[in-house]
């Protein structure tokens, strides 16, 4: 061969090789550019995640015996105070009067049982009659009004509180029904006295008429010794909201000359020391929690701090978040961790629900959903990508388990995937 066409080969094989490398450059060029990750075996904790708010573990309410006015309030919002401390005072000249009729009315019933005991003329007893009747009815309204706003409070209590209300709503629902015998008695009394009765039927009813207006006496004695609004434990006193939002959108709250009722508590004692995070758990996930359950909360007021937590509660009452949704309140025992932790601070929380040791874990969004099968890409050698079918198991918000389809140390795919084809080339990051 001459070397003028060995040179001419050479030149020739040349440009082919230039081709060659310009159609692969070329081909690696336009590969998609996509992450990866490489499956590894890690401890996986399943998380439940939850908003909500620090509240007092041990909270005392403070409800006024009964409808009226405040006469001073003695404490300050946020104060410190000792069980037995005076927070505030009612106004007692109408509770002092209710005392004073009251005995009037035990006097009136005494005297008509003494009357019918001498055989007095029926023209007294009927005076006798109806001023027992009007004492009977007096002691009933008294009773009645007592039984209703304590189920008033009774019915908005939280649900851990109720328990504590039972007793207290079981006895005053007893005395309204025996103040209604008795005053139906009176009555039925009134109506022998008036029609010329047995003396010993009317001497029955006077009986009944005593004994009512001694009950409503007693009663009445009772609301006045409680005037005095005084601290049930230890704590720090928080002020509540007594009415509707005036003209400013402020609440009302505890002061002099305010009107109060039974059926509202006006302070809260609070022990800070003791505090728990109220995590509001959706419906969906609240069967996974568990009493006992470890936690991690975090606070908006301390962005830098995750503080520990055991759930302590799973409340069985239903609520309705902001939202619209449907949760249950999980009460988690935070550690302060020497932190100024205080009640209504927000935040959320993670509680581990489960912890799966040694699992084999590929980041969440390398996991591709096709016909309700699971599939990752591979990355083979020479940067290829092979579809490759997974079955899961527990997953996280970050992570999820696989089961079968992987190995240690396989590296997958997490981004760009509803844009590959399997054996596709590609361009790792």
């Amino acid at each position: 061969m001459s070397r003028g066409r060995i040179i001419a080969a050479v030149v020739v094989l040349a440009i082919i090789g230039a081709v060659v490398a310009g159609v692969l450059y070329s081909n690696a060029a336009g590969a998609p550019s996509v992450t990866t990750a490489k499956a590894k075996t890690q401890t996986l904790g399943v998380l439940v995640t939850a908003s909500g708010k620090m509240e007092a573990a041990s909270r005392y309410d403070v409800y006024p015996p009964t409808a009226g006015t405040l006469d001073s309030v003695e404490v300050t919002d946020g104060a410190h105070v000792d069980a037995g401390d005076t927070l505030a005072q009612m106004d007692t000249e109408p509770l002092e009067l209710q005392v004073r009729q009251a005995a009037s009315a035990v006097e009136q019933a005494e005297a008509q049982l003494e009357s019918i005991d001498r055989g007095v003329p029926v023209g007294i007893d009927k005076k006798a009659a109806c001023a027992a009747v009007s004492a009977a009815k007096a002691a009933y309204d008294a009773a009645l009004s007592a039984y209703r706003a304590f189920q008033s409070a009774y019915s908005a209590a939280p649900p851990l509180v109720k328990p504590s209300m039972v007793a207290t709503l079981t006895a005053l629902n007893v005395q309204q029904k025996n103040a209604y015998a008795s005053y139906l008695a009176a009555k039925s009394n009134q109506h022998k006295v008036a029609t010329g009765g047995q003396v010993v039927e009317a001497r029955d009813a006077a009986e009944e008429a005593e004994s009512a207006a001694e009950y409503s006496l007693k009663v009445a004695k009772d609301t006045l010794d409680k005037a005095t609004l005084t601290a049930p434990a230890a704590g720090t006193v928080v002020f509540n909201a007594v009415g509707t939002p005036g003209t400013d959108n402020g609440l009302p709250k505890a002061a002099a000359g305010a009107a109060v009722t039974p059926a509202s508590s006006l302070f809260t004692i609070v022990q800070l020391g003791s505090l728990n995070f109220n995590a509001q758990v959706d419906e969906a996930d609240v069967d996974k929690v568990r009493p006992g359950m470890k936690s991690q909360v975090s606070l908006d007021a301390f962005p830098s701090a995750n503080f520990q937590g055991t759930v302590t509660t799973v409340r069985t009452t239903a609520i309705q978040t902001t939202t619209g949704g449907i949760a249950f309140p999980v009460l988690i025992s935070v550690q302060p961790a020497g932190k100024n932790l205080l009640i209504g601070m927000s935040g959320s929380t993670n509680i581990e629900v489960n912890a799966v040791e040694g699992a084999l874990t590929v980041p969440i969004q390398s996991v591709l959903d096709a016909n309700g099968a699971k599939y990752v890409f591979v990355v083979q050698s020479g940067g290829t990508v092979k579809k490759t079918k997974v079955q899961l198991g527990a997953l996280t918000d970050t992570q999820a388990q696989v089961l079968s389809g992987l190995g240690v140390g396989d590296t997958v795919v997490t981004s760009n995937l509803s844009g590959l084809t399997d054996g596709e080339t590609v361009r790792t990051q």
